[in-house]
């Protein structure tokens, strides 16, 4: 018996060869909401509006329960932050972005330990100086340094944010 022909085949095989035979990367590919960009284990998304730092938690976690703000796991990490920062300060549509922006790392109340909104292990850090004080318990990353450093900052203060959903 010969093969019999598709159409819902052969639609799913146009899918996969018309990004390869445009020469976009199949692993390009991501389930982010639009506007969000895909980055190792998940989607980042940036939101200009100042908020504190327990308020910008509670926006992301609008968008599902594995969304945060953003946690750093990696240098290369680190620069798809910084690259989603800077492509978004540079939308002719946008003011220039120039003011830190809270990520997802915070010393909870009576903590001497940092951690991550998310609950993933704290193992990479880039911060910009030591700033441990008592009263600055939330971390942003500073504009000052291209947004590849961070600093604690008062948690109180309003800023604008990058969520992160985790896959």
């Amino acid at each position: 018996m010969a093969p019999t022909w598709t159409p819902g085949l052969w639609l799913l095989g146009c899918l996969l060869l018309v990004p390869a035979l445009w020469g976009q990367d199949l692993s390009e590919l991501s389930d982010c909401s639009p506007g969000w960009v895909p980055v190792s284990g998940g989607c980042l998304g940036f939101f200009p509006w100042e908020l504190s730092w327990n308020r910008a938690e509670a926006f992301c976690r609008r968008f599902g329960s594995r969304t945060h703000l953003a946690s750093v796991h990696s240098e290369e990490e680190l620069q798809a932050v910084a690259d989603l920062l800077f492509s978004r300060s540079g939308d002719a549509s946008e003011e220039e972005l120039d003011e830190e922006v809270w990520i997802g790392l915070h010393r909870p109340l009576r903590s001497r330990s940092w951690q991550w909104s998310d609950g993933t292990a704290v193992a990479y850090n880039s911060w910009h100086r030591a700033s441990f004080t008592r009263r600055r318990a939330c971390a942003a990353l500073q504009d000052a340094t291209d947004f590849t450093t961070w600093e604690a900052e008062a948690c109180s203060d309003r800023k604008p944010f990058i969520c992160k959903s985790l896959s």
